[in-house]
């Protein structure tokens, strides 16, 4: 366990003997063979920080009391618990641990809720992957979640063209992508409703779940939508390094013109 408290400005005023109820588990166990950057895709670096520094550093600030559970290869689990003493100052309302992943996404994320303590019960899954996505999104998805006792997750828009594509190329039809939806993530659970669906036994007529959502929505849970963010943006290829360059240089910008 490692504790701090936020990276930059003030702690925040948090009682010392409350239990912590807000859990995240940040999914950094990927290996990231799409983008061949020859490192699991949380450990590419962007000026000198990986993307998992990243998603530490934007948790930890949240004013709340809670536990982060960051999921990584087995092999890279010193690594972080020394990144996770470098980001963190001495004292904070979160602690930290870290976790080896499992053999897919869905076991890793399954992994992270088994490690928070019995007193959380709200969780966020985060994908270490979109290095970028805010506090106030954070902040959207959690008092969304305890308002309404869904599950939760961010979404925008889809503003292009969707078209369905049959093998060698034909385009089928024009899908109507009025009521369309990209998905982000931190998605936002209350803790029971997660761990039923994760508990419940594998949908053998479908293809595996692509999202913490869909788990939960295959086994009779709601889904609500909050306003995404075009920060909380995704490494999955090497195109997207260089918009998530972009997006860092225009929050660097940001804190210069703030200081």
């Amino acid at each position: 366990m490692r504790s701090s408290p936020p990276p930059t400005g003030q702690a925040p005023v948090i009682p010392p003997h409350a239990l912590a109820t807000l859990g995240v588990v940040l999914v950094a166990a990927g290996r990231g063979e799409r983008l061949g950057a020859g490192v699991p895709k949380a450990f590419v670096e962007l000026r000198g920080r990986t993307l998992v520094e990243f998603g530490i550093a934007v948790v930890t600030s949240l004013p709340h009391r809670g536990h982060l559970v960051v999921v990584v290869p087995e092999d890279r689990a010193a690594q972080t618990l020394d990144l996770v003493d470098r980001i963190l100052p001495a004292e904070t309302g979160w602690d930290v641990s870290v976790v080896p992943g499992g053999r897919t996404r869905n076991e890793s994320v399954r992994f992270g809720v088994d490690a928070l303590p019995d007193a959380i019960d709200t969780v966020l899954v985060h994908d270490a992957a979109r290095p970028f996505a805010s506090a106030e999104l954070f902040e959207r998805v959690i008092a969304e979640v305890r308002a309404s006792g869904d599950a939760v997750v961010p979404a925008q828009p889809v503003i292009d063209t969707i078209k369905r594509v049959a093998p060698g190329g034909l385009v089928t039809e024009t899908v109507d992508r009025g009521d369309l939806v990209a998905v982000q993530t931190p998605q936002g659970f209350p803790r029971e409703l997660l761990a039923a669906a994760q508990a419940a036994p594998d949908d053998a007529e479908h293809a595996p779940p692509t999202d913490d959502a869909e788990l939960v929505q295959r086994s009779g849970g709601r889904v609500r939508v909050v306003a995404g963010e075009l920060r909380a943006h995704k490494l999955t290829g090497p195109a997207d390094l260089v918009l998530l360059e972009h997006v860092l240089a225009a929050k660097l910008l940001e804190i210069g013109a703030e200081a």
